[in-house]
């Protein structure tokens, strides 16, 4: 008999197990699309760090001991050893231990003597057209890091690229792209560009961010590059292409002072403006002849034309500096391009946009 009530009570304990599983389970199936949401962003985030390097951008942790995946381009051209910062903000160095091979733009970091760091696993599944997706980085400023923004897969291009509409911007590039398990099924990287035309119809440069396309290296290629780092067949430096045209840099009317370096070319700046507003552009330097112009950039049937609004060489007799005052006309994007009254002139600059009160 005890034999009997003890089976019994086994088979209890079975059930009530069983329930206890069965009710998690329901739970998970049963999470609104705003639970769901707020459950990646906020586990997924906490394996996603900023990397400080020349620039800064994302990347995630996908082991316990310290090892991070980012973009190469993210990294390439900075020191050997980078800054990276966790959610909570504390600040670790990393290593940059290597780089894909073929052009894939994959870096490799590692935080040296750490263990039980929170990471993410690659999903097993390949991601498929309509799939909801979340992406996690730190968009424009170090300080916005844990951003997550969620949108669809559009597109999976024959190279295995995929497209999706998560909004992504300067300083995205390196973080993961999750599934709603929070798993890792792509690398952000890149988003597409549109074209700035000058007067005569030549593209002068181009604006990333807001065109709804974004593009992520797929899970199939970290996966790879893994194995690659476990054989040690990595490269020591970025196997990159160099790329041809001049990205235009997103900033905002705060005053910071912005440092820059022209190499013969310009660099160009946008901004959000709004009618009626006063804006002060200043550009200096020691060691070239600042020029500085403002032009508003117009969606036409050609695609973005810049329409100039103003532009000044010299702030003042004997001073080479270059200032721009202006109440800009209406609400848009503006461009400032940043060059030597000089061609060809290199040398180091700062460059500093407010709004007037």
């Amino acid at each position: 008999m005890n034999n009997h009530r003890f089976y019994r009570f086994k088979k209890l304990t079975l059930v009530f197990m069983f329930t206890l599983v069965g009710i998690s389970s329901l739970k998970t199936v049963l999470a609104s699309p705003a639970e769901e949401a707020n459950r990646v962003c906020t586990k997924g985030g906490a394996a996603v760090v900023t990397v400080k390097s020349s620039g800064h951008g994302s990347g995630f942790l996908v082991s316990q001991d310290g090892l991070i995946i980012t973009n190469a381009h993210v990294v390439h051209d900075g020191p050997s050893v980078v800054t990276v910062v966790f959610r909570d903000g504390r600040q670790v160095p990393a290593d940059v231990i290597g780089f894909a091979r073929g052009g894939v733009d994959l870096a490799a970091l590692k935080i040296q003597n750490r263990k039980n760091l929170p990471y993410l696993r690659l999903a097993a599944d390949k991601a498929k057209v309509g799939y909801p997706v979340f992406a996690i980085g730190s968009p424009l400023d170090a300080d916005n890091r844990d951003t997550c923004t969620q949108g669809n897969i559009s597109r999976i291009r024959p190279d295995g690229t995929i497209q999706h509409t998560a909004i992504l911007n300067r300083g995205n590039s390196g973080g993961p792209l999750l599934n709603t398990k929070g798993e890792v099924i792509g690398v952000n990287t890149s988003v597409a560009v549109s074209p700035v035309l000058d007067d005569a119809g030549n593209q002068v440069a181009v604006i990333p961010g807001g065109t709804g396309i974004n593009f992520s290296q797929p899970g199939e290629k970290v996966k790879s590059f893994l194995a690659d780092i476990k054989q040690n067949k990595v490269s020591p430096v970025s196997t990159l292409n160099k790329p041809q045209e001049k990205t235009l840099q997103s900033i905002t009317l705060d005053g910071q002072v912005i440092k820059g370096s022209l190499n013969g070319s310009f660099d160009g700046y946008i901004f959000l403006g709004q009618a009626g507003q006063t804006v002060v552009i200043e550009m200096n330097s020691k060691e070239i002849n600042p020029f500085l112009t403002l032009a508003q950039i117009i969606e036409s049937a050609n695609g973005k034309e810049l329409k100039e609004i103003a532009e000044n060489d010299d702030t003042g007799a004997g001073n080479f500096n270059a200032q721009i005052v202006t109440t800009l006309p209406a609400d848009g994007i503006y461009l400032i391009v940043a060059k030597s009254a000089q061609t060809g002139e290199n040398g180091n600059y700062s460059l500093r946009a407010a709004a007037r009160d």
